[in-house]
């Protein structure tokens, strides 16, 4: 089974991620997000518009603005720009009281899941996520390689 998330939440995310890699280094204008996460520019200003509403994001208007995180990666946790975005997170699903026995334990269990996924959420920041990146690119994906084409074998 795979979570899944809206557009607008895995946007958001890139794009935060985009402003965490380039935090300290002043702000970026959002054609340069679009263009280097591929993110259309019209959906990418409504994204950029709920973090900043949520101080997750500031924005300068001007040739020279743009925008940047409000606070230090360090300081933003991945399940806060995944609420502001989702609306509450995670939603987990209300019990209406239809169900009885075993769809009550699916339920729960359910929940159960949801919260752990949210726990894992609440425990990476921004930077935390640019460290996992990072070590993603660098890894070894294996001990064989293709023999050079003019290469003889004894």
């Amino acid at each position: 089974m795979r979570m899944r998330f809206s557009m607008k939440t895995e946007y958001g995310v890139r794009a935060a991620l985009e402003l965490a890699g380039n935090a300290g280094r002043g702000a970026l204008q959002s054609g340069e997000i679009a263009r280097r996460q591929a993110i259309p520019g019209p959906f990418l200003d409504q994204v950029l518009m709920t973090l900043r509403r949520a101080g997750l994001v500031a924005s300068t208007r001007g040739p020279h603005g743009g925008h940047e995180l409000a606070r230090r990666p360090e300081q933003i946790r991945l399940d806060e720009v995944i609420a502001c975005l989702e609306g509450n997170g995670l939603r987990s699903r209300q019990e209406d009281g239809a169900g009885a026995g075993d769809s009550q334990v699916l339920a729960q269990v359910t929940e159960k899941a949801e919260q752990a996924a949210r726990d894992v959420f609440a425990a990476h920041t921004l930077a935390d996520c640019l460290r996992l990146r990072r070590t993603e690119s660098r890894v070894f994906h294996g001990i064989f390689h293709s023999a050079p084409a003019n290469r003889k074998d004894a």
